[in-house]
């Protein structure tokens, strides 16, 4: 029983991850800032053309 125990404890151990860090630093670095970077360039007119489409759906039935 005790043996059985033991096993159960070593298995249960969740495995070590190492380079973990260094992956999200890459994935912030490669993808999260670009996106950022573009979000400011591009966000005035996305938000323009968002106004635009969002007072087209709320007028249409009215014209």
């Amino acid at each position: 029983m005790r043996k059985r125990v033991r096993l159960l404890r070593k298995r249960g151990s969740p495995p070590k991850r190492r380079g973990a860090a260094s992956l999200d630093y890459v994935l912030v670095l490669c993808v999260v800032l670009p996106m950022v970077a573009f979000m400011m360039t591009a966000g005035r007119e996305i938000m323009w053309l968002t106004y635009e489409m969002l007072s087209t759906l709320i007028t249409w039935p009215f014209m």
